[in-house]
């Protein structure tokens, strides 16, 4: 039993001391205060095992000189844990004062204790036993406590590092309670072993803590592969902005590889985000860092230098830059984090180009609306004009006019009808883009609008066209707007005119049901391709073919009239084929039972 119990302890000291070996290393590597606290933490703990060992194999477990070692390290590593702990989360100066001097106070007894042996009672020496334990004891819990409740909500490997860490120092505090409440307890052997088995156990918790291998955080990074999946796809395909998608991809950037800080920077070199960054201090790293041209892990320049990740991003417009940097706790920056940050990279290029596209995208749509808004307006007191002398002239104004001006007026009418019929749609389209368009429903016999529609769309129509109503012989009455509806049958009857140059039947067929009225116009002019009818209902979306490319338009008439007939709650399709013509049909809710479907029809 005693040979066992003397393998395990070695094993710990071994393992204590490795650990404290290891530590120092890392701090060496990265010179920051949170990895030379930790190294100094867990260091003094491989000194105090370190010393236990070498006074058992020199036989002088109780020398004054290892005592003394094996106490200021035991000491030394609570506070340096402590001190971890204020660069992670803040340590007030009350609690630091506080615990500095309970510390020194302790420590200077068990010196005393330790070199004048006899000089105090021993009494005195148990209660300084005592209050050692119990100062080690608060200081290293507080630690132990904060950073376990610290840990949620972080990224997972910085998460499993904080929590292996409060692991590794709570399975310690109960080894250290346990030796001072009940020393005579853990000098059985089955104890003792049971206490060295633990505190073997506890070494593996503290390594992984400060320097967990490659393999093992991705292990802890599994869990987060999924949201990071979705976090992608979102940041790709949903976000509304540059700066938007740019403030998420950060925040995705530092959770990847632990960071505390991050910051994106667009092809001119200004900040488009920065999590964890006064502005300031993101000019300052762009200006030392942001020269290179592949991923690279750096130093940042200035008094608070700290280790960073930098990836170039070769976006559309330019060459930005990607930044994270270490903070207190982050994993260590190695090939695995470079690698990973490049990948991620990939994605917000992708989004911040995609992002740049539908910005200038919106920004046109914005021109093309205010261009609308601005012709429609300007044109539409010419051709008020125009159409008002032309009316004066045939209602004989200004005087008996010629016959040869008798029979060009109705044409002249039409088109000043036709360009009036153009402006409108334009002002329509500008006020449906803005929300601005309203319906006022009455209760409408639709045979009766068809028949004045057909009778001003006449004048256009040639000598070989021949405009046909076909309807039932009851009234078709429905609730809707009669100058929203004139508008559509308007388009689709001049269109039927225009697309049927050789001439033939345009035919308008009325029908209906309890609950919907049907419009169809029928023409047998040159026909839409499949592959085209995708954009005949798109704002602006003219399908432009030999046969058609000399007929003007503004592309708005089909986009108009369908959103129209949607307000309605209904609807505008096509069915049709090249050379042989095409059916137009608009669906309206009609009234049924003498209720109406809506008072008032909401913007679009």
């Amino acid at each position: 039993m005693s040979d066992v119990l003397h393998v395990l302890q070695a094993a710990v000291a071994a393992s204590f001391v490795l650990l404290g070996v290891v530590a120092l290393g890392e701090w060496l590597r990265e010179r920051r205060s949170s990895s030379g606290w930790i190294a100094l933490s867990i260091g003094m703990l491989g000194v105090v095992a370190g010393a236990g060992l070498v006074g058992t194999e020199i036989g002088a477990p109780n020398s004054p000189v290892i005592s003394a070692i094996a106490v200021t390290a035991f000491v030394l590593s609570a506070y340096g844990l402590l001190r971890f702990r204020g660069t992670f989360i803040p340590l007030g100066p009350v609690v630091h004062r506080t615990a500095l001097a309970a510390l020194t106070a302790v420590l200077i007894l068990e010196l005393v204790l330790v070199w004048l042996p006899d000089a105090l009672p021993h009494l005195v020496a148990a209660v300084a036993a005592a209050l050692l334990v119990v100062a080690w004891s608060l200081s290293v819990a507080d630690p132990v406590v904060r950073l376990a409740l610290a840990s949620r909500g972080l990224p997972s490997v910085q998460a499993a590092r904080l929590r292996s860490l409060a692991a590794g120092f709570g399975g310690l505090i109960v080894i250290v309670l346990l030796a001072g409440i009940a020393p005579d307890l853990e000098r059985r052997p089955y104890v003792a072993i049971a206490v060295e088995l633990v505190a073997l156990a506890m070494a593996p918790l503290l390594y992984a803590s400060f320097a967990p291998p490659t393999w093992l955080r991705r292990i802890w990074r599994a869990r987060e592969e999924e949201r990071l999946q979705l976090a992608v796809r979102e940041l790709i395909l949903f976000s509304p902005t540059r700066r938007e998608l740019a403030h998420r991809a950060a925040e995705w950037a530092m959770r990847l590889v632990g960071g505390d800080a991050a910051l994106i920077a667009d092809a001119d070199g200004t900040p488009l985000a920065h999590e964890g960054l006064p502005p300031d201090r993101a000019r300052e790293l762009l200006e030392g860092t942001a020269d290179g041209d592949d991923a690279r892990i750096a130093r940042t320049g200035g008094a608070a230098a700290q280790t960073a990740i930098v990836v170039p991003l070769d976006l559309s417009s330019g060459r930005g830059t990607l930044l994270v940097l270490a903070g207190p706790y982050t994993p260590y920056f190695g090939a695995d984090e470079l690698q990973r940050l490049n990948n991620y990279a990939i994605a917000i290029i992708a989004g911040l180009d995609r992002a740049n596209l539908t910005e200038r995208l919106a920004a046109l749509e914005r021109t093309k609306s205010e261009f609308l808004n601005l012709a429609s307006h300007e044109l539409r007191g010419p051709i008020t004009l125009i159409r008002g002398y032309l009316s004066m002239l045939a209602a004989g104004s200004f005087g008996q006019i010629p016959d040869e001006l008798t029979t060009v007026l109705p044409v002249l009418e039409a088109k000043a009808d036709e360009m009036n019929s153009l402006i409108e749609q334009m002002i329509e389209a500008a006020r449906l883009e803005e929300g601005r368009l309203e319906l006022h429903p009455a209760d409408t016999d639709l045979r009766e609008l068809a028949q004045r529609v057909i009778d001003t769309i006449g004048p256009l129509a040639t000598q070989t066209h021949q405009l046909i109503l076909e309807s039932t012989a009851d009234e078709v009455r429905a609730y809707v707007d009669p100058e929203r509806v004139s508008t559509i049958l308007s388009n689709l009857l001049s269109n039927a005119l225009k697309y049927s140059p050789q001439g033939g039947e345009v035919r308008l067929t009325l029908t209906a049901d309890n609950e919907f009225a049907v419009i169809a116009v029928t023409d047998h002019g040159v026909g839409i391709a499949k592959e085209d009818l995708k954009t005949l209902f798109t704002r602006f979306g003219r399908i432009s073919t030999r046969e058609t490319q000399h007929i003007a338009g503004t592309g708005l008439g089909l986009y108009l009239s369908r959103e129209l007939a949607k307000l309605h709650g209904g609807d505008l399709t096509v069915s049709s084929r090249p050379g042989l013509g095409s059916t137009f049909r608009v669906t309206l809710k009609r009234t049924v039972g003498g209720s109406s479907p809506a008072a008032r029809a909401q913007p679009a």
